[in-house]
């Protein structure tokens, strides 16, 4: 029998092992055989981008905004809402001070969308991605998450 390299589906040589072949034949075609399921490889990879805008965002807040209440702000969790490509940020409204009170949180959502293109286009230098992820902000009080919420931001019963 004579082997030909482009024969029938299933046909090969007798002394090639078929799954072996297979196998070869996903790897050329540039097909992968996953070692963790994709669901892992995206959680990962989402965790990994959250990770990276809460890094830009809070140097974004500190230095690149000139406005003394967003300064005052911390980022408290970014969890994608309902996937990467748009992000809830919880920030942390700032705790009243003996001279300041504390800026309501209607202030602080205005002041937000005002510098809104800003803070995307830090984002977006800061992560490797086509698009940058759309931003949603949330205030919340300060420690809302480490006292009986988890890491997305449920409550804890």
């Amino acid at each position: 029998m004579k082997y030909r390299k482009h024969s029938p589906a299933g046909v090969g040589p007798p002394f090639v092992d078929p799954s072996f072949a297979m196998e070869l034949e996903s790897a050329r075609s540039g097909g992968r055989k996953p070692r963790r399921g994709d669901g892992a490889r995206d959680d990962r990879k989402t965790k990994q981008l959250c990770r990276q805008v809460h890094q830009a965002l809070s140097l974004a807040l500190a230095g690149e905004c000139d406005d003394d209440v967003l300064r005052d702000l911390t980022i408290e969790s970014v969890t994608p809402a309902p996937n990467a490509s748009r992000l809830m940020v919880c920030v942390a409204l700032p705790p009243a001070r003996s001279v300041d009170p504390a800026p309501a949180p209607r202030d602080v959502m205005e002041r937000l969308s005002f510098h809104y293109a800003k803070l995307r286009h830090c984002v977006a230098v800061a992560i490797t991605r086509k698009r940058a992820p759309e931003l949603t902000f949330l205030p919340v009080a300060p420690g809302y998450l480490s006292a009986g919420t988890d890491d997305r931001g449920e409550v804890n019963p």
